[in-house]
């Protein structure tokens, strides 16, 4: 039974086909021989959604850049504010006090005597 299956095609009829539609191709007219011209809406919605969807990947890649940009940003901070921290402890030591001043030529000194007290 299935022997006879393969002697009963039309190969002339099936060559004439491929044909046909090789040169439905070579013209332009193929998709049109095919119908898809009723499926153009579900088309463009569909290339519309692959689309919006390459958009919303490249958005969210740049995000994510920003992101990492930031966050050495932040780090390089962290240092920086560390070391000014640092300073401005270090400059409220009186004996640093005392230096700058006598560097700027100021006249205030650090008392000698400790302060007393006023009694009512």
């Amino acid at each position: 039974m299935r022997r006879n299956f393969f002697r009963d095609i039309d190969w002339k009829g099936v060559l004439k086909a491929c044909i046909e539609i090789l040169r439905s191709i070579g013209r332009g007219d193929f998709l049109i021989r095919m119908r898809v011209d009723k499926l153009f809406p579900y088309i463009l919605y569909t290339v519309f959604i692959g689309i919006l969807s390459i958009w919303l990947s490249y958005q969210a890649e740049k995000t994510m850049h920003k992101v990492e940009v930031n966050k050495e940003k932040i780090e390089s901070l962290k240092y920086a504010h560390a070391n000014k921290t640092c300073e401005i402890i270090g400059l409220s030591r009186i004996s640093t006090v005392e230096k700058l001043l006598e560097e700027s030529g100021s006249e205030l000194r650090i008392p000698e005597t400790p302060a007393y007290t006023i009694k009512k």
